[in-house]
């Protein structure tokens, strides 16, 4: 056996870089030729893969047979590596960033699989938020910008977005948004277990857990943590969509007109919105929702409440035969 310095990632982006600066240096290279390199990658990385699909019989209209060549397998999956790791090197991605993106796909792709053969039959649905209802995004977020900026942030304000502050002291609250979700801050969010047990109960009784969020699902990272943290969590939702208009999207399902439903936010906005159109919603007591209490169709639920006991008559309601 061959001794190597492949057998981990750090390593192997070292190794690449080695070869690679012999015709460039990344860290010399400005934007539009990073992008000019990036094209010349991609492109032979791409030739690389299409020679590995000739080491097999892919093309059925063929007669002729050969054995598949193991051999090219192995060497075109070593050149094709190599290229990935290239390409990690010109935009300096570091192995610990990409061993990161590497553990959020994978929580990703085993979650996404476990929805993969769900289909509505027409159970009663719970449309359950995310942020503020199963995960403490709020107070996580403010102790990352008070840790950040020194300034104390407080999670329990009045205000939604909690922007006066932010104001008050010259900082964009966007700015540390993005920071904190590029600081897989989402993958630190402490689960709720009063709503993790509503959410649970639910399930037991046999309703469809659709998972709506207001996250932004272009930011990549936010999308995969999403996933992660519900992987790891051990959440048991039958679906998942990102939208920030939450009323708008159910409206446009198949299952609007039937389903015995209702939903679990925090949001005055999403809240009276449902409200307002028919959909009862459940609403945690928050400092920054007040305005919804007494607000028809709104099942306001103070921090000493029973959940389930405050929404028994709701779930009565949409009792059916249970799965």
């Amino acid at each position: 056996m061959i001794m190597t310095k492949w057998n981990n990632l750090d390593n192997a982006l070292k190794s690449q870089k080695t070869f690679s600066d012999y015709f460039y240096d990344s860290n010399q290279l400005s934007n539009e030729q990073k992008i000019e390199e990036l094209k010349t990658l991609s492109l032979a990385l791409h030739s690389e893969i299409s020679e590995m699909c000739n080491a097999v019989n892919y093309k059925d209209h063929r007669r002729e047979a050969r054995e598949t060549d193991l051999q090219k397998i192995l060497y075109k999956s070593a050149d094709a590596y190599r290229y990935i790791l290239a390409v990690a090197n010109l935009w300096g991605i570091s192995a610990d960033k990409l061993t990161s993106a590497l553990e959020q796909k994978d929580h990703y792709l085993h979650y996404r699989h476990s929805l993969r053969n769900k289909k509505w039959q027409g159970e009663p649905i719970v449309l359950f938020d995310i942020d503020d209802v199963l995960a403490e995004f709020r107070y996580e977020f403010c102790k990352f910008v008070t840790a950040q900026t020194g300034i104390f942030i407080d999670s329990n304000c009045a205000e939604y977005y909690n922007t006066v502050k932010f104001k008050e002291h010259g900082l964009n609250s966007e700015y540390f948004f993005k920071q904190f979700i590029d600081d897989h801050g989402i993958l630190r969010l402490d689960l709720n277990k009063r709503y993790y047990d509503l959410l649970i109960s639910l399930k037991s009784r046999g309703y469809w857990i659709q998972m709506i969020t207001a996250r932004d699902a272009n930011n990549l990272t936010c999308f995969y943590d999403t996933y992660a943290w519900l992987h790891l969590n051990n959440i048991p939702a039958d679906d998942v969509v990102f939208t920030p208009e939450k009323f708008a999207w159910v409206a446009g399902q198949d299952f609007y007109k039937t389903a015995r439903l209702f939903a679990v936010d925090d949001s005055a906005k999403h809240a009276s919105e449902y409200a307002k159109h028919g959909v009862t919603c459940v609403v945690p007591k928050k400092s920054y929702n007040a305005e919804v209490k007494d607000v028809k169709g709104i099942i306001y639920v103070d921090d000493n409440d029973n959940v389930l006991d405050k929404i028994s008559d709701l779930i009565l309601s949409h009792k059916y035969i249970v799965l």
